[in-house]
């Protein structure tokens, strides 16, 4: 531990300033380097070098009062403000208002609901009504909030480096080109926005001879894969709600790619149950959340997956009767494929488990394998007859006349390029390697650039216009089902920022059309003319009724899908033991999109658990042969191009393979995101973008220190978690309870009695609730540094523990949080009864009599309470308080020497119990939903009163499987949990 004041008397020569006393008042404590880590946005650097100091500050009121006589002479300049004349529609100060609004991901949209105060949006939940959110939110949802007050987004426009304006723009680009736009390029990210497709058929009517290059989507097998099984443009959809068997082929339900919410929910609810659970098989090279929850899961590298596919597919060919439907031919063509012995026996017991279950049973292809693999998991699912899984209409439309990545890249080789607009998320970081777009770029003569930052791209445009946040602006999206959602403003744009919409209405010679006139346009002229109602309605409810994709009658194309067996079938194969490298851009900061936000930074990796940084994951087989630990760097190399980052051993990953996240590395001027973590671009290649064979590893000699939240992940004889099987006959252990105790019981209160159940079974790990507490408690980040030495912030955090051997671990999801005990520890020690207990049972916290003794957290077994060691309140403020506008009015904003922890969301309750007696009821059971709840994508939380019986949270605590953590301390916690439930297949031995 850092001592508080590091300075040594005995080396003092002379007491020049107050930094010589061995003590210091908190006013004149100045920030040090542990202080001052990469919490909430800093503070920008002053333009001119000046340092604001005491003795500068001493210097300026000394001027100030010989200038006093002088200015006493003039007359006070005086200025008015004028209050509210008149009461706005729906405005209560105090009371937030919520809005209707979406959020796109991979071109489509998740629905939301932004909650507001005063006109600045501070929270973000799941609409419930929008079917790719269902009311739930992964943690880029949450996290969505802080990027709008990010001080480091792009703020003026410019052009050449120098100062410009947007009046400026339109007057450049707005006039028509001699040229036809024979030299005008567009690169734009995947959509599946109508207004935006509009536009671009806009731009072409005025510019025919111009092109539009869209950014690959990682879901480009996908489309590719339904492309070659069914012979036309389909987008594949799963429907899992009563699946009983379950195989996924590196796919992960916490993926961020729109659609997964729903279908973690669905995952879940069928795993609730002893007596109709589904049972899951995963095949991953790296654990995921959804490989917690798998039943049988088998590790395998991403090429690894590939050749288990054609064996699954193989092994149901054989399963199935002659008379099969399909082609004959193509039948016995599967069945002749030359399966490796490694893959046989187990994927022909995986391959009866589905036959058995046929009809509901489903195959799920992750979007990182090839087309091929995708086309024949088409085939195999339709052998199963799942009814599980159809197809409708793209969402993201297809557009045949775009340029492929590859073809603008040649092209801006040999200069045809005059203009390129680029409203891409900055590809020249995020592209693979190979394509080298930055060098590429300076073969334009002008780059037009819509930058959400000054970021890689940013350095090479000469035009830079700021865009605008998400919440900032009008659109359009469409969900993964079709359903269309109308994307509202909740404040205007804080730096002047425009949208992609507005750009491309410059180039379509509508530059007078602001965009709300754009989305009512469109609104328009797609639902027909004058029907304010539905558009009205569209606003409140944020999807427009009635407009998801009609499922479509598709047949498999055999003569398609022999192609794709062959190919496959005959793809080159990496050599034995060659190290293979995967990519992934799963979690955290995306693609590095989200990587100045530093809510995501400091969120653990859901497996690893690294904060502020990546990390190459490896086996502890394949550390061992190649003789490296966790925190070692390595340099990998591939066809001249390298990268260089640390390592670090993962339970359970594939051998011979490592996967290194995307996203970190940054090089541009966001402060949080630069130089965090390393960059992986240089080894992506645009044929095959999310692994790498052939790479040669070298060592460094050099150590990096990972900031991890959990250092063991055994459970080393402590009773934490529990699990059970549906091969089980008797009922789970019971939780070994205290059978005295040391604390004086809490007399029973009257009323409500509330408390908390988290199912185990259901828990995935997926992090969103981590987020969702801090967004909705003012929680702070601390930064790497703090995080090195076990000060991070969060109030509840996910721990993940292993049983079994490390090659092969069984793992368990445990969200920890503070338990509400009855006999709390922290109570009895605390000398000026800062921690106490409420009449309804919570564990409060009373922040202005904390003194910071901790005595609270060095009692409390669970390990759940923070303490605020630096001012991270205060230094979270910079850029003139513009962060400030995010916190929650209604939880205090905690300083130094102050201990905070989990309050239940005690500001939602106690705002519902007051709404509940002045309208004279009593709160109804599920009618109090904390923040970690709500998010919960799974619905694994359950929050309510034990003193209401029928209560959901009362069934939970009388549940069989229902445990407390540490049951045998005698603290008797408020929270409990469910014990996770596993169904193996009694063929394969665990």
């Amino acid at each position: 531990m850092r001592p508080m004041n590091d300075h040594d008397d005995s080396k003092s020569q002379a007491p020049t300033s107050h930094s010589s006393r061995p003590w210091r008042s908190l006013d004149e404590m100045e920030p040090s380097p542990i202080d001052e880590p990469r919490h909430e946005f800093p503070p920008p650097p002053s333009a001119d070098g000046f340092e604001f100091t005491r003795r500068a500050w001493l210097e300026g009121a000394a001027a100030g009062l010989a200038m006093a006589g002088v200015a006493g002479c003039a007359r006070d300049r005086q200025d008015k403000i004028l209050g509210y004349t008149t009461q706005p529609v729906d405005v209560v100060p105090g009371r937030p208002r919520h809005f209707a609004t979406s959020m796109e991901i991979d071109g489509l949209g998740t629905g939301l609901i932004v909650e507001t105060h005063e006109g600045r949006p501070t929270k973000i939940e799941g609409n419930p009504d929008h079917p790719s959110s269902l009311g739930a939110t992964s943690p880029f949802e949450q996290a969505w909030i802080l990027d709008l007050y990010d001080p480091d987004r792009a703020k003026s426009v410019r052009e050449c480096g120098g100062a410009a304006s947007w009046q400026g723009f339109v007057a450049r680009f707005s006039a028509p080109r001699a040229d036809r736009g024979a030299g005008l390029r567009f690169l734009c990210d995947p959509t599946s926005s109508s207004m935006i497709h509009e536009l671009v058929a806009a731009v072409r009517r005025r510019h025919p001879e111009s092109r539009v290059t869209w950014m690959p989507a990682r879901s480009d097998a996908v489309r590719d894969g339904a492309r070659i099984a069914f012979g036309s443009d389909v987008c594949p959809q799963w429907d899992l709600s009563h699946a009983r068997t379950l195989l996924a082929l590196d796919w992960d339900m916490a993926d961020a790619s729109p659609g997964m919410l729903p279908l973690s929910r669905q995952i879940a609810d069928g795993r609730r149950h002893r007596d109709r659970m589904n049972r899951l098989y995963v095949v991953e090279p790296a654990l995921t959340p959804t490989g917690t929850l798998a039943d049988h899961r088998i590790r395998r590298t991403l090429e690894g997956v590939c050749s288990f596919s054609r064996a699954v597919v193989a092994a149901l060919a054989a399963e199935l009767p002659s008379s099969a439907e399909g082609s004959s031919s193509l039948l016995a063509r599967v069945r002749a494929l030359d399966i490796a012995p490694d893959d046989r026996a187990l994927s022909e017991v995986i391959a009866r488990d589905l036959v058995n279950a046929r009809g509901a049973a489903v195959i799920l292809p992750g979007p990182r394998l090839p087309a091929d693999v995708h086309a024949l998991v088409h085939l195999a699912n339709d052998w199963l007859g799942s009814r599980h899984s159809y197809a409708i209409d793209p969402p993201i439309p297809v557009d045949p006349s775009a340029l492929g990545l590859e073809a603008l890249r040649a092209e801006l080789e040999r200069g045809a390029v005059d203009t390129l607009v680029v409203l891409a998320h900055n590809p020249v970081y995020s592209a693979p390697g190979d394509l080298d777009l930055g060098r590429h770029f300076q073969r334009a003569r002008e780059v037009v650039y819509l930058a959400s930052h000054e970021n890689e791209t940013a350095t090479l445009a000469s035009w830079v216009v700021p865009a605008a946040h998400g919440l900032e602006t009008w659109g359009d999206l469409r969900a993964h089902d079709g359903t269309s959602s109308v994307i509202q403003p909740l404040i205007e744009p804080l730096f002047g920022g425009k949208s992609v919409a507005e750009v491309l209405a410059v180039f379509s010679g509508d530059a007078a059309s602001s965009p709300h006139d754009l989305v009512r346009g469109w609104f328009r002229r797609a639902y027909g003319p004058g029907d304010s109602d539905r558009f009205g309605e569209a606003l409140r409810r944020g999807i427009v009724s009635s407009t998801a994709f009609l499922r479509r009658q598709v047949e498999l194309d055999a003569r398609a899908l022999l192609g794709a067996l062959e190919r496959e079938t005959h793809r080159k194969r990496p050599e034995a033991r060659a190290i293979e490298v995967a990519f992934e851009a799963r979690s955290k900061v995306f693609d590095g999109r989200y990587a100045n936000n530093p809510w995501l930074q400091e969120l653990p990796c859901p497996m690893t658990k690294i904060t502020w940084g990546n990390a190459a994951a490896l086996s502890p087989a394949t550390a061992k042969r190649l003789g490296l630990a966790t925190g070692d760097v390595v340099t990998f190399v591939l066809d001249e191009r390298d990268a260089t980052g640390p390592v670090v051993i993962a339970p359970g990953h594939a051998d011979d393979a490592f996967t290194i996240p995307l996203g970190y590395g940054r090089k541009g001027e966001e402060r949080i995101a630069r130089d965090v973590g390393f960059s992986a671009a240089p080894l992506r290649r645009a044929m095959s973008p999310w692994s790498a064979h052939g790479v040669v590893l070298r060592k460094t000699g050099r150590r990096e220190d990972l900031a991890l939240t959990q250092r063991h992940h055994g459970l080393f004889g402590r009773d934490i978690v529990k699990v059970i099987s549906t091969n089980e006959s008797e009922a789970p252990e019971a939780s070994r309870e205290a059978e005295a105790s040391l604390y004086t019981p809490f007399p029973a209160g009257t009323g409500q009695q509330w408390a908390m159940s988290i199912d185990l079974s259901a828990c995935s790990g997926c992090s969103a609730c981590m987020v969702a507490c801090q967004a909705e408690n003012n929680v702070m980040t601390v930064g790497k540094e703090n995080v090195l030495v076990a000060r991070e912030m969060h109030w509840i955090r996910i721990d993940t523990y292993f049983t079994g051997p490390a090659e092969e671990p069984r793992a368990v999801n445990q969200p920890m949080l503070c338990q509400h005990c009855e006999k709390a520890p922290c109570e009895y020690v605390c000398p000026v009864n800062a921690t106490e207990h409420s009449p309804d049972g919570l564990n409060e916290m009373v922040y202005n009599r904390c003194i910071g003794t901790r005595f609270c957290s060095n009692n409390c077994p669970y390990k759940v309470r923070r303490f605020n060691w630096f001012h991270w309140s205060r230094a979270a403020q910079g850029n003139d308080g513009l962060i400030r506008l995010q916190r929650n009015p209604e939880v205090t904003v905690r300083d130094r020497g102050v201990m905070e922890k989990c309050t239940y969301c005690v500001q939602r309750i106690r705002t519902t119990e007051l709404r509940a007696r002045v309208e004279g009821r009593s709160v109804a059971d599920g009618e109090i939903t904390p923040a970690c709840a709500q998010a919960c994508p799974t619905r694994a939380i359950v929050f309510g009163s034990i003193a209401d019986h029928a209560s959901a949270v009362s069934r939970a605590h009388a549940d069989a499987r229902s445990f407390a953590v540490l049951a045998e301390l005698g603290t008797v916690p408020r929270t409990r949990y469910l014990a996770k439930i596993e169904n193996p297949n009694p063929e394969l031995r665990r």
